[in-house]
């Protein structure tokens, strides 16, 4: 059969003469018709990925070649169309209500003439058709696509931008530092700046109280808070358990299910215009009398209006009932409506209370249906169990979220990530702005750049701060919480990627060094840039309740937390000028919290490296998102084998094996054991990175685990082991499968054939919550 040969323009896009000629052969893409033509050449590069990693970057250029017809009318664009397309793309969008008309108020001319087209080919494959398909700008009326990625990037600096006194200086310095993906802000806020509904924030959190009408209110604020893309974390412990009293009527209660069942239909209604489902996390402390019926919330089987899928569940774990655990000892449940001190206590005060409430039981003071003796193991396994069956309920720790607290107020709940950790109240819905430093983009061969990762620091606090301002509040409570407080939450991706590419095993003693050292210049960093905000904006207004105002910082609160328990298992050391800091510090800082690390599921994607601080999951395998199917690779491991000469030989095997080193003998025993994955490492490793992360970390950490070990007793240690390390919180608990379908052949498994640009039927993501904010 005669070689054909293929066309400029797709000889241009692989950049490699062979790579075209194999393509344009394939029989996918020599049947098609001419305007067939680039559609099959995406089908059949997206199949071959799996041989050639340089076909995921042709085939998305494929795709770009199809943003640009559809917006330029071209598929190739000089970069001076492109520039001038920005400007006429800011006309209509205002004139058609996409955009918020003070975008025009700036010299947009301007900052046209700062695009660079040639950055769209930083964005991978599965990050670009994730853009395309969610975040990038329609016409409302028609859907009509209206935005590239350099647009995107442009206008959420600009939207950044529109309060500060010199708006253009500042769109081009936040537009440089997104664009080259050197840090990203949130889903809300990408989805969001520049357009006339700047709901920019990320989290909110709310305390349901027990009575009617806060129910309500919170399932309005609930709904509001959604429509516009916030991620909403709720504690709903303090509503009394069914069968309690209810004088007004002189009824009974019908408990917190049928509450939380509502709230499961809100959200699963509100769909944020097609781009991705409403999310809620509802949080209930374990001495809550339904504890039993709130572990059932996720379960498959049962009556459907006992049950609540659409939501996630999480448990807000005291120290008293872990300690109990320990001891084997037995644990007291409570209605609330007989002990409404415990949501608002914390610590020794929490202890206390608690013991003394189990005397008023003993005693008859609190009458019979209103408490329960369990046992505190038996009760801890079920949940590890429930846990298991279906990945909830999330656990997170009370007494070390608020012992190591910077600001006044009690903390109820964490976020729908469990990252986030602010006080609440009946005036206060708490709410966090997120963004994450891209750390893959801040790497030398010798570490981390540090005067790079400082400079983006500083502008990424800028910018956060600037979202407090700017940002659409779906409710006055949180619009004063927010104010108030000005929590912002900076994260970091990328941190498996950089142990990759450095040269160290995930959770060995290097890697948790440089974790350490890493988090501790990154919370330093941001506190100074905090810091500097302060002295030209003043400080945040609560600052003088705070313990900033102590000249204290978030490293200090880790001996709160260690005399509160008598030893946190994690270690002590630091590096930098602290002292100096602390003085600053009592001076004033513009944010009363500056770090959380997010999951970042969405925006690791568009960046293209490792989301937050997870391991890679595999060394390939299949992502189904809410944009398709794709097919996910270790580039640096690719990389690798390549420098080695043994990427042909292995990457059959590598398909074979989904991804798995272990037994491919041609692959250096070093390589092997750098490239761990997901379920090879083991859960104390994941605990040990978290740690030592965490004791720099103002918020808190969305800790994924991965466990190969299905047993209760291996759950268990690694729960224990993460409490006693000092984590606030944990989030997704991914167990190894039990097994794999066969692939239906060596060279590509037929599911990934199928893969599309845009699939018709959307699907979650089976690896990390997409619903997630960040």
């Amino acid at each position: 059969m005669a070689v054909l040969t293929p066309p400029a323009w797709l000889a241009q896009l692989s950049r490699s003469p062979e790579l075209a000629s194999r393509l344009w052969n394939d029989p996918t893409v020599r049947g098609a018709s001419e305007a067939d033509l680039e559609p099959a050449a995406l089908q059949a590069a997206c199949s071959r990925i799996h041989e050639e990693p340089a076909y995921e970057r042709l085939a998305a250029r494929l795709v770009l070649r199809r943003l640009y017809r559809e917006v330029l009318g071209t598929p190739e664009p000089d970069p001076e169309a492109y520039r001038r397309a920005f400007v006429e793309f800011l006309r209509q969008g205002v004139r058609c209500g996409a955009l918020d008309e003070r975008l025009l108020r700036m010299d947009i001319t301007l900052l046209a003439r700062a695009l660079e087209p040639g950055r769209d080919s930083l964005l991978p494959l599965v990050g670009l058709c994730t853009l395309a398909d969610r975040y990038l700008v329609r016409e409302p009326a028609t859907r009509r696509l209206l935005e590239l990625p350099q647009f995107l990037f442009l206008r959420v600096a600009m939207g950044l931008s529109l309060r500060e006194q010199q708006p253009e200086l500042w769109a081009l310095r936040f537009y440089h530092a997104t664009s080259q993906l050197d840090y990203l802000p949130s889903t809300p806020t990408l989805f969001n700046a520049g357009t006339p509904h700047h709901q920019l924030s990320s989290c909110y959190l709310s305390d349901v109280q027990d009575s009617m009408d806060d129910i309500l209110r919170s399932c309005v604020e609930f709904g509001k808070i959604a429509k516009y893309a916030g991620g909403i974390g709720a504690s709903v412990t303090k509503l009394r358990a069914v069968g309690s009293p209810v004088r007004g009527i002189n009824g009974t209660s019908s408990g917190i299910v049928p509450f939380v069942h509502m709230f499961d239909a809100l959200i699963k209604a509100i769909s944020q215009g097609g781009r991705r489902r409403g999310t809620l996390a509802v949080y209930l402390e374990p001495w809550h009398l339904e504890i039993r019926s709130f572990l059932d919330l996720k379960k498959n089987a049962g009556d459907p209006y006992l049950r609540a899928h659409s939501l996630n569940t999480a448990l807000w774990i005291p120290d008293e009932f872990l300690d109990r655990v320990e001891r084997d000892e037995p644990w007291y449940l409570f209605d609330p409506q007989f002990v409404p001190e415990l949501p608002e206590l914390w610590g020794q005060a929490f202890r206390e209370a608690y013991r003394a409430r189990i005397l008023d039981a003993q005693s008859g003071r609190i009458p019979p249906s209103a408490w329960r003796v369990v046992g505190a193991r038996g009760l801890f396994r079920e949940i590890l169990a429930t846990l298991q069956e279906t990945r909830h309920p999330w656990l997170a720790f009370k007494d070390a979220a608020n012992a190591r607290s910077m600001l006044p107020g009690v903390i109820h709940s964490s976020n729908l990530c469990t990252e986030v950790h602010l006080p609440t109240s009946p005036d206060e819905v708490a709410v966090c702005n997120l963004a994450s430093v891209n750390l893959a983009r801040h790497l030398t061969p010798q570490g981390v750049d540090e005067a790079r990762l400082r400079r983006t620091v500083r502008l990424a606090m800028r910018g956060l701060d600037n979202v407090l301002d700017l940002n659409l509040y779906p409710t006055e409570r949180a619009r004063q919480a927010n104010l108030r407080h000005r929590p912002v939450g900076l994260g970091l991706m990328g941190l498996a990627e950089a142990f990759a590419r450095l040269g160290m095993r995930y959770g060995d003693a290097r890697s948790c060094e440089f974790t350490d050292r890493l988090v501790e210049f990154l919370s330093f960093c941001a506190i100074e840039a905090s810091c500097e905000l302060a002295a030209q904006r003043g400080a945040f207004p609560s600052f003088g309740e705070s313990r900033w105002s102590q000249g204290l910082v978030p490293f200090d609160t880790l001996e709160d937390l260690c005399r509160l328990r008598g030893q946190v298992e994690v270690d002590r050391s630091s590096s930098l000028d602290w002292d100096s800091l602390r003085r600053r510090v009592r001076e004033g800082i513009r944010n009363g919290t500056v770090l959380a690390i997010a999951p970042t599921a969405t925006i690791s994607l568009i960046a293209g490296t490792t989301p937050g601080i997870d391991p890679y999951y595999a060394n390939l395998f299949a992502r189904q998102t809410l944009s398709g199917k794709f097919l996910e690779f270790n580039r640096v491991l690719v990389e690798q084998l390549q420098a080695s000469g043994l990427w042909e030989r292995v990457r059959e095997r590598l398909v074979e094996a989904r991804g798995d080193l272990s037994e491919i003998e041609d692959v250096p025993q070093t390589l092997r054991d750098l490239h761990r994955t997901a379920y090879q490492i083991p859960p104390e490793d994941y605990v040990r990175v978290a740690a030592r992360a965490q004791k720099w970390v103002d918020q808190g950490i969305s800790r994924n685990l991965y466990l190969q070990d299905r047993s209760l007793e291996c759950m268990e240690r690694t729960y224990l082991q993460a409490w006693r390390a000092g984590l606030k919180s944990t989030y997704y608990l991914f167990m190894a499968p039990r097994m794999y379908a066969e692939p239906s052949t060596v060279r590509v498994n037929k599911a990934l054939r199928k893969l599309r640009w845009n699939l018709e039927e959307p699907q979650t993501c089976t690896v990390t919550c997409e619903a997630c904010s960040s």
